[in-house]
């Protein structure tokens, strides 16, 4: 997997913002965590293959979560 960025969207603040992950491990990680959180998740089709994939929030606690998942992810790398 050559891009490893989500495009994120949360719906009840309106809050988009595009996430990169360091490696593919991680970026799948992530896609787990967000899929045990509830959030949509919306594939590229094959046209659009160097976008990243899109990722529908319903609430800022998600957001919240994926903030701190991701803080999590940076400690235990270092």
């Amino acid at each position: 997997m050559s891009n490893l960025k989500m495009e994120i969207y949360t719906q009840s603040t309106g809050v988009q913002l595009t996430l990169a992950w360091d490696n593919e491990e991680e970026y799948q990680l992530g896609k787990d965590f967000l899929a045990n959180l509830g959030a949509l998740w919306f594939e590229r089709p094959s046209d659009n293959a160097g976008k990243p994939n899109f990722v529908y929030l319903k609430n800022i606690n998600q957001l919240e979560a994926l903030y701190e998942f991701r803080r999590f992810l940076r400690e235990k790398a270092k």
